[in-house]
């Protein structure tokens, strides 16, 4: 009677539980679509697809699963409908016309300077996709220079080359990003140990928006991100396995929250103020580092 009552034990759960694999492809060119940030509705549980657009995440029960990518529609489909193919359809995103002269670049301003010396708190990512932004509010004297040229922020990465995604957003009429300023992908790598991290995005000719704009910074769950270590809890000496995907962003601390948004479980949220932590960040907002080189 127990083995019977164990095997139907493990019948059930076995329905309960599944392991879903699909193919995330664009709808109209039918070309794979890499990293899609992939998370289950009201939960901490997601993935990111990899460069073929190849994903795997476990479901327990029946769940409603959301993807989202850049220059494409967010999509929410209930578990038991994704198949071997998933498809999300594109966007078309106005972006403003930018005619560059010819005449050589002479100006640069720099917004948002810090100091690599003076940061030791990050942004760090568990085994859950999730976004955090910046916000950048438009100043008149930035009309002398009003191209982007280059993002550049601090990194902290224990494996070699990890790889995160940068999000550029407008902004919603609660404040919140929304709409995309620049519709494709912008990956940034991060060299192993504490860098600082440059992205180059001249080429793009992306002009300062009027209204400001975020820069957001998402975190892939892809395996060559992946840093396994071990570690022990309070009061015990049992070495426990742990798993992050790299890298760490670096923070600086603000009195205010008002420019710091973070992208969670499908919503976004102003940060928290952090506590128990030095003096120099306690009771304070952990804002992203970034640095923003704009150019004529």
């Amino acid at each position: 009677m127990k083995k019977l009552l164990a095997i139907i034990i493990l019948l059930v759960s076995n329905l309960c539980f599944s392991q879903l694999k699909s193919v995330i492809i664009d709808s109209k060119t039918k070309e794979k679509i890499p990293y899609v940030n992939i998370w289950i509705e009201n939960d901490n549980i997601g993935t990111t697809s990899n460069e073929k657009g190849e994903f795997e995440l476990e479901v327990h029960n029946t769940k409603n699963i959301l993807f989202s990518a850049i220059g494409f529609e967010t999509k929410k489909i209930s578990s038991d409908s994704i198949k071997n193919i998933l498809e999300l359809r594109p966007i078309t995103t106005e972006l403003d016309e930018i005619i560059i002269n010819s005449k050589k670049l002479t100006q640069e301003l720099i917004v948002g300077k810090f100091k690599k010396t003076k940061i030791n708190h990050y942004y760090k990512n568990g085994i859950k996709p999730w976004i955090i932004a910046r916000f950048f509010n438009y100043k008149e004297k930035y009309d002398k220079t009003p191209l982007l040229k280059k993002i550049r922020l601090l990194t902290k990465s224990d494996v070699k080359n990890s790889k995160f995604n940068i999000r550029l957003y407008a902004l919603n009429e609660n404040g919140e990003p929304k709409n995309y300023i620049y519709d494709k992908n912008i990956i940034g790598i991060a060299k192993k140990g504490k860098k600082i991290t440059e992205i180059d995005i001249s080429k793009l000719n992306i002009e300062f928006p009027e209204k400001g704009f975020f820069i957001a910074i998402e975190w892939l769950i892809i395996e060559e991100n992946k840093y396994e270590y071990k570690y022990t809890m309070q009061g015990s000496r049992k070495k426990l396995e742990g798993i992050s995907y790299e890298p760490a962003i670096g923070t600086i601390p603000a009195e205010t929250s008002e420019n710091s948004w973070i992208f969670n479980q499908g919503k976004w949220k102003k940060t928290s103020k952090t506590t128990g932590t030095s003096k120099e960040y306690e009771g304070k907002y952990m804002l992203t580092a970034i640095e923003l080189t704009l150019t004529n």
